[in-house]
């Protein structure tokens, strides 16, 4: 979908620790949360916007990189959560 730099990624795991890119990428999906906020409120720009979802799609390769997770396990899990989203939507019809 979107290309993320691995080795950049890797790079930032070994400078500054699991740990710490934990935390890092919390506050990053903190900060999407409120940029989503400020939007329903009618303050938000989408600079601002698309600037925390680039963030959050980066933490997103992070944390399957720190924490092993396999993406193909990834897609199979969405595929999956997308079905059952579609099946609630034909059944609401």
């Amino acid at each position: 979908m979107f290309k993320v730099n691995e080795d950049i990624i890797r790079e930032s795991i070994y400078k500054y620790g699991k740990q710490m890119q934990t935390v890092v990428c919390m506050e990053e999906l903190a900060e999407l949360t409120q940029a989503l906020s400020k939007q329903l409120r009618g303050s938000g720009n989408e600079e601002n916007l698309i600037e925390e979802i680039a963030d959050v799609y980066i933490c997103l390769k992070m944390i399957s990189v720190m924490y092993f997770v396999n993406e193909k396990v990834i897609e199979e899990s969405i595929k999956n959560k997308q079905m059952r989203t579609h099946k609630r939507i034909e059944g609401e019809e």
